[in-house]
């Protein structure tokens, strides 16, 4: 038997435009699949941690990842104080992952 589950992940700090071009390379998956890829370093470490997590919630190694979407979340704004009285600004982007498993029970 079948069961269908959503994992959903806030807050990651990666931007959403670099999300986008890799979510559809993803989609339709096994699991054991997103450990074995060479992407960027920080996107292999949450991706890394993303499939550690749901592999534990389904005490399995026979996922498949049906969907991978992303949605965008908020923008931190930071002040840099530069000398001579000058600022810089720091725009960090957030995203959010969900994804839509399937995966059989034992």
């Amino acid at each position: 038997m079948l069961n269908n589950f959503k994992f959903k992940f806030n807050k990651i700090s990666i931007s959403y435009r670099k999300l986008m071009c890799i979510s559809k390379f993803l989609s339709n998956k096994p699991i054991l699949f997103y450990l074995n890829i060479f992407l960027l370093k920080k996107f292999n470490f949450f991706l890394k941690k993303i499939t550690n997590i749901i592999i534990n919630n389904c005490k399995t190694t026979n996922v498949f990842v049906k969907q991978f979407l992303v949605g965008k979340s908020i923008k931190i704004k930071k002040l840099n104080f530069r000398a001579k009285g000058r600022i810089n600004f720091i725009v960090k982007n957030f995203s959010n992952i969900i994804l839509n498993v399937l995966w059989e029970k034992k």
